[in-house]
């Protein structure tokens, strides 16, 4: 029951984000966790260039009550959790370092 809910919350906030980004910045759902009551979901996102990692949270943090709107018209969820957005801490952390360390092609 739980996977269902935050599977239908990932694909959600996925449509959403599509919907309403201004596309200067790429943002992927990465993860999503409900707590154990299912009152707050935390939502985590990935965001290409970083530099714009906070002001993306920060637009769809403020963009919550539309996604609560979009929730109750796009899903068949009967509570719906209070959404928290936030950087996803380990794709911010390891993209530089992954393709730094990436071998070179041999000729």
């Amino acid at each position: 029951m739980r996977e269902r809910v935050i599977e239908t919350l990932r694909k959600a906030a996925s449509e959403f984000i599509n919907l309403e980004s201004n596309r200067r910045s790429m943002i992927t759902v990465t993860k999503v966790t409900v707590d154990r009551r299912g009152g707050r979901a935390y939502v985590f996102v990935s965001v290409l260039p970083e530099k714009d990692t906070h002001a993306a949270t920060d637009f769809l943090n403020r963009q919550r009550d539309e996604f609560r709107q979009y929730l109750k018209k796009n899903t068949r969820l009967h509570m719906l959790p209070r959404i928290i957005f936030m950087a996803d801490p380990v794709i911010g952390g390891t993209i530089e370092p992954v393709a730094q360390d990436t071998p070179e092609e041999e000729e």
